[in-house]
């Protein structure tokens, strides 16, 4: 994937440029309502006017982004798909339409999630950003989730490849079996298909099981931590919004990390096909 971010720069910097402002935005949000309230009880309207500067600049970022992003990114895979057949002509029918399917799954990746991901990242750091200046322990705590949380996925990443590569293994064979005009065939296929579905799915959801009950350990005693430390009410309510905020941070970060194992493994496949991925 490396070399098609290469390949096609220029695009890239712009709509990741985008993507970063806007995710800044994002972040801010929570300071901003908290601001806005604490200053309504001190009879200002001037947290209002920054929330409502706030709103209106995240809107024509995020507007901008997904204008740029849907005609760059078609432009992007019409590119691959077109090298995917002139350089590998020879290739199978079904092995020819489930690459051009996983490349697809790429620049979806690109288009769909990555933004999503950079959006998640920012607003983690942006979390430990202000939640050290807010309040130090809570930020603490959220290192240590953090770092848990990591350690898990990474332990578990080896397994996830290889279940991936045996759903990657059976897609390509789809149309042939399909093809067979054999119940018996297409029968075995898809529930091989679907036993590596099932797999991948079991593996993800202990995973989200453990991490979910670290961090509503974390957010429980956030709650408790920021009422202790101050007695301004927006304050306290940014805090806890950063601490949720946080806790979609490392739920969805997994998950992105996941994904993109999965597509290291595709990228391998069109590689061999001698398109840039």
């Amino acid at each position: 994937m490396l070399a098609l971010l290469k390949r096609f720069a220029g695009r890239f910097a712009l709509t990741f440029t985008l993507v970063v402002l806007e995710a800044v935005a994002w972040t801010l949000f929570p300071l901003a309502i908290g601001r806005a309230i604490d200053a309504v009880l001190r009879d200002s309207l001037r947290g209002l006017y920054e929330l409502g500067g706030l709103g209106v600049a995240a809107m024509a970022i995020a507007t901008a982004r997904r204008v740029v992003d849907s005609r760059a990114y078609a432009r992007i895979y019409a590119r691959l798909g077109e090298d995917l057949v002139r350089r590998d002509p020879g290739g199978g029918t079904s092995e020819l339409t489930a690459r051009l399917g996983m490349l697809r799954e790429i620049v979806e990746f690109f288009e769909n999630s990555l933004p999503n991901l950079i959006n998640v990242t920012v607003g983690f750091g942006g979390t430990i950003l202000i939640l050290s200046a807010l309040n130090p322990t809570i930020a603490i705590g959220c290192l240590g989730v953090g770092g848990t949380t990591a350690a898990i996925y990474a332990l578990t990443g080896r397994l996830t490849t290889r279940y991936n590569r045996g759903l990657n293994d059976e897609h390509e064979r789809q149309v042939d079996a399909v093809g067979s005009g054999d119940p018996v065939r297409v029968g075995r296929h898809l529930r091989d298909l679907m036993r590596w579905n099932i797999r991948l799915s079991d593996l993800e959801a202990a995973n989200f099981g453990v991490v979910w009950l670290l961090m509503m350990g974390l957010l429980v005693y956030s709650v408790g931590a920021a009422a202790e430390a101050t007695t301004e009410y927006g304050s306290v309510f940014a805090v806890v919004m950063y601490v949720f905020q946080f806790g979609d941070s490392v739920i969805l970060l997994p998950l992105y990390y996941q994904q993109w194992l999965r597509l290291r493994e595709i990228s391998g496949r069109i590689a061999a096909a001698g398109v840039a991925s």
